[in-house]
């Protein structure tokens, strides 16, 4: 038996349809509105820094070594009070929830830092990549938080040192600001260096620096689908 069915009814089950696939290619909503995907890169080629926003300009600048063009912190300054890093650079218009984020960093002191889910400079998490790990200094090699008050480790107090020479290396951090969970992995380790679940930021800016050192950055590469939040939903 065929089993007959009017245009109308036709018509509205094509649209049932259509409706179903168009809502699968639209994005997550969140609380702050609907997220976006975000994919940038940075490998200093063009030695234009107007996509970076640095507290002290002169203390950056691009510089190339065979070929390998970086990003070069100068000098350092003092931390700030409460006792925190100031001295990083942060990509403009960038804020993101979760993210995965590479870059190549090379220590010329003894440690360097990636900030994430920066919110305001009292507010934001950083990990510190150092040439002594937790265990000999406990205030580096670890994830680390402001919170309005001194920086607090809260993941890495026993692992291996991440810098241990001034030889370049690959740092990755993948945040999924939904679950809390942060994750550090160094150069082509599957095993994370670094690992922690913590949501007390979960929007904010990205940037790189040192904590009272210098060093060089290049080969950034960011990829979000949960971006263009508000830092004021950033904070629980």
């Amino acid at each position: 038996m065929e089993l007959r069915t009017s245009p109308y009814l036709r018509l509205l089950l094509v649209g049932f349809a259509l409706a179903a696939c168009c809502e699968l290619l639209l994005p997550l909503a969140h609380a702050g509105g609907a997220s976006r995907t975000l994919a940038l890169s940075d490998d200093f080629t063009s030695a234009n820094l107007s996509d970076w926003s640095m507290p002290y300009p002169s203390d950056w600048e691009v510089l190339s070594e065979n070929g390998l063009h970086y990003l070069h912190m100068k000098r350092s300054r003092p931390p700030g009070i409460p006792r925190r890093p100031l001295q990083f650079a942060r990509l403009k218009n960038v804020q993101v929830r979760s993210f995965d984020l590479e870059a190549n960093v090379r220590r010329e002191g003894g440690s360097m830092i990636v900030v994430f889910n920066y919110v305001d400079p009292l507010h934001f998490y950083y990990v510190h990549l150092s040439v002594n790990p937790g265990s000999q200094i406990a205030v580096h090699n670890g994830i680390f938080i402001v919170n309005g008050s001194p920086r607090r480790r809260i993941a890495g107090i026993d692992a291996p040192a991440a810098l241990p020479d001034r030889a370049w290396h690959k740092v990755r951090i993948l945040r999924d600001a939904h679950t809390g969970s942060i994750s550090v992995f160094l150069d082509h380790h599957m095993k994370p260096l670094f690992t922690t679940i913590d949501r007390t930021f979960t929007c904010g800016g990205i940037g790189f620096g040192s904590f009272d050192e210098t060093g060089d950055f290049t080969k950034i590469r960011l990829h979000s689908n949960d971006s263009a939040c508000s830092t004021t939903e950033g904070q629980l």
